[in-house]
């Protein structure tokens, strides 16, 4: 399953709402899924948005004392689940998430890029240790 999909709107549009839906969906889609995923933003405030909606949103999903958070009937549809089902996994997602913060991947285009530019520093014949400025 390699889909690429690329959103383009302008300020305001709801990039967020559907990224972080898109996201969600993902995440119900295969255990472990936010760890395969690369969700890359323009900057650091979008990038902290994001993972906060998400986070809330998987909140939400999974305290029933919440009526008909975001994406609960979306979820339902798409994964054929109850919300019963949804609201379970939400809770073992985010609890998932939580304990292996370090690999939920939401970056800004430039920290990506320098990631990638320091995984082939040896093949790029950069030095180690080298400083990348921007």
């Amino acid at each position: 399953m390699s889909h690429l999909k690329i959103y383009r709107a302008s300020a305001g549009s709801g990039k967020t709402y559907t990224l972080t839906g898109e996201y969600i969906n993902l995440l119900f889609s295969q255990k472990n899924n936010y760890s395969k995923i690369l969700a890359v933003t323009f900057t650091n405030k979008a990038t902290a948005e994001m993972r906060t909606r998400i986070l809330e949103n998987l909140y939400e999903l999974s305290n029933p004392s919440i009526k008909n958070p975001d994406f609960l009937r979306d979820l339902m549809k798409n994964h054929k689940m109850t919300e019963h089902q949804v609201r379970s996994e939400a809770a073992a997602i985010l609890r998932q998430l939580l304990h292996d913060y370090s690999r939920f991947s939401v970056s800004t285009i430039d920290s990506f890029f320098q990631q990638i530019v320091r995984s082939f520093a040896k093949e790029m014949g950069l030095p180690m240790g080298f400083r990348l400025e921007l």
